[in-house]
Formats: structure tokens, sequence, C-alpha cells
């Protein structure tokens, strides 16, 4: 019962730690690491708000090498990230294609960040990605005049706008749209 009663309140001191550290750092995502002893009691200890944000569960021995773990982390992180960029693509291109609230392509893109329709921008975290399309869109003059790269331009049009800003990772997810689109807040 003492060694219970013990990780019980460790798990507590645990879960106020984390409360605090999501707060004052805005964390969105957790990834909570440990061994099969404290991992079930960490998870009752977690309020909704906390268990919420829990991405991954590593079950890692307590004399595992702190590099592993920081690599094992990461790994969740990534493949998280990963699932996320392409429900967000698959989201953008569903949203296109029934003509909805979304521009794709450098040209459109621009455009609707000229004119604060754009609610969020997916931009390819490589910038090599990111091109200039051939269509050119009536009323907008999208030629960067002091040769700045697109993806540079469209995310100081967004920064500008106040849209939010998603980088996708996997260039392979918009390479067909150029790189680059948009959810809009509306459509004129």
């Amino acid at each position: 019962r003492h060694i219970e009663n013990y990780h019980l309140h460790h798990a507590k001191e645990l879960v106020d730690a984390l409360e605090r550290v999501v707060r004052e750092d805005g964390v969105e995502q957790i990834v909570l690491a440990g061994d099969a002893v404290i991992i079930p009691v960490l998870r009752d200890q977690l309020p909704a708000h906390l268990s919420d944000r829990i991405i991954d569960i590593l079950r890692l021995d307590i004399t595992t090498p702190e590099h592993e773990i920081l690599r094992a982390t990461t790994e969740a992180l990534r493949e998280h990230d990963g699932q996320t960029d392409a429900q967000q693509v698959e989201h953008l291109l569903d949203q296109y294609r029934s003509r909805q609230l979304a521009v794709v392509g450098a040209q459109a893109t621009i455009a609707a960040l000229t004119l604060g329709q754009v609610d969020v921008l997916l931009v390819s975290a490589s910038s090599d990605a990111v091109h200039d399309d051939a269509a050119s869109v009536e009323g907008a003059d999208v030629t960067p005049s002091d040769g700045t790269p697109v993806s540079e331009q469209v995310v100081r049009l967004a920064r500008n706008t106040g849209a939010h800003i998603s980088f996708i990772e996997d260039p392979a997810l918009l390479a067909d749209v150029g790189g680059v689109g948009a959810m809009l807040r509306y459509r004129l």
C-alpha cells in the first residue's frame, strides 16, 4: 500500500508540473513516456484537457538513456504531424474540388491572401517545392518585384493578414498544386 501511495503521489506531482508547463508554454501536444507501472496511474490522474493533448504513449524503462527518449519522442511527433498534415491537405483538396472555401496554387493563393480571404495557409515546408503556377489571376499582381521566393511571399502575406500558417512537411502532399493552398474565410 505504501508503494501504491507513493506512485499516486508521484503521479499527482507530475500532473501538476505538466499542467503548469502546458499553461505557461502553450503546449499543444503531449507524449507520455514511462514504464508499465506509472503510465496507468498517470493516465488516471490526468484531467480531460491534458488527456486530449496526448498523441502517443511510449513504454520506456526508467533506465532508458535521455537520447533514446528524445529520439522516440521525436519519431512520435513526426508521425503524428505527418498524419495531421495529410488530413489537412485532404480537407483542402476536398473543399477545392467541391468549389467550397479553398484555393490551390500560388497565383490563386496569393490573390486570396491579398484580399484578406485566407483563414489557413497550407504551404510546403520545403521552399523548393513551392512554385509559381502558369495560370494568372485577374486583378492580382502576384509577381514579386524583389525576387522574393513564392514561399516567402505567401508566408509574409499570411502573417500580414492574420492567417494561420500550417507548414506541410511532406512536399509530395501539395506537389500537384504547386506546394501551396489555402482555406478561405469567405469567397467573393
